[in-house]
This record gives C-alpha cells, sequence and structure tokens, in this order.
C-alpha cells in the first residue's frame, strides 16, 4: 500500500508540475488579464495538488526507507540517495516552490488592480522556474537510484 500512495504521489506531482513548464512561458506573451489568471491557478495547482502530493510522496518514501533499515545494508546505497534526492526535492518543492508560486499569484493579482504588470513578478517568476527546474532534476536522480534497485524496495 505505501508503494503504491508513493507512486500516485509522484506521478501527481510530476504530472501536475509539467503544468508549470507548459502554461509558465506561455504567460510571457498573453494579455496582462490572461497572464494574472494563469498564475492564480497555477498557484492554485502548486497549494492544492503539487504540494500535497510531493508530501504524500516525500513521506512515504522516508517510512519505506526506515522499513529497510538494517535490511541489505551494504547494497542499499541506491536506496539512500534515492531517498536523499527525493527529501530534497520534496523539501524545495513544499518550501521553496509553494511560497513562490503565491509570491507570483499576488503579484499578478496586485498587478490586475493597477492595470500594469508588476515588475516584482518577472524576478518571482524565474525563481520559480530555476526551483522548479531544480525540483524536477532532483526527482529524476531520485527516480534514477531508485530504479537501480528495485529487488530491494518493500
Amino acid at each position: 500500500m505505501l508503494r503504491f500512495l508513493h507512486w500516485v504521489g509522484i506521478a501527481f506531482w510530476l504530472g501536475a508540475q509539467m503544468t508549470f513548464m507548459v502554461w509558465g512561458p506561455q504567460t510571457r506573451a498573453a494579455s496582462l488579464e490572461a497572464w494574472a489568471h494563469t498564475w492564480k491557478t497555477l498557484a492554485r495547482v502548486q497549494g492544492f495538488l503539487i504540494a500535497p502530493a510531493a508530501a504524500l510522496a516525500t513521506i512515504t518514501g522516508i517510512v519505506m526507507t526506515m522499513q529497510l533499515v538494517g535490511q541489505h545494508a551494504d547494497e542499499a546505497m541506491a536506496l539512500w540517495l534515492m531517498q536523499g534526492f527525493g527529501l530534497l526535492a520534496g523539501v524545495v518543492a513544499i518550501a521553496v516552490i509553494t511560497p513562490l508560486a503565491n509570491r507570483v499569484a499576488y503579484y499578478a493579482h496586485v498587478s490586475l488592480e493597477k492595470g500594469q504588470k508588476d515588475p516584482r513578478a518577472e524576478r518571482a517568476r524565474v525563481l520559480l522556474a530555476w526551483a522548479g527546474s531544480l525540483t524536477g532534476v532532483l526527482i529524476l536522480v531520485a527516480l534514477y537510484f531508485g530504479a537501480q534497485a528495485p529487488r530491494l524496495l518493500p
């Protein structure tokens, strides 16, 4: 059951994170209203789908790793690397990306009120893009190490 929940969390996390990769760059050429509403929606996706999925994947990954403590200690390096990279990705997704997405959504709201794009929004969006890219790479590295030792997984 834990493995199922773990994979569901990863699937929702990666799947929803892909929306940022598709919609984020598309907003550059959009009108102010479309840009603002897109970022408000993306912040909701981050808060209601990505962050909980990242938390689910991270927590179930920790629990499964703790179940392996002492078993196959000499062969478990790939699992510990998977756990480390996965944990780091989860922390970045929850502690960095979620607040950044909310900040961009706030700047979008302020921009709608002012009638022009807030210059702070672009800086926050760039930081969000870098943090999202980092998280994606960390997840892929964790999946790589997880694939290296499948017989050790519970």
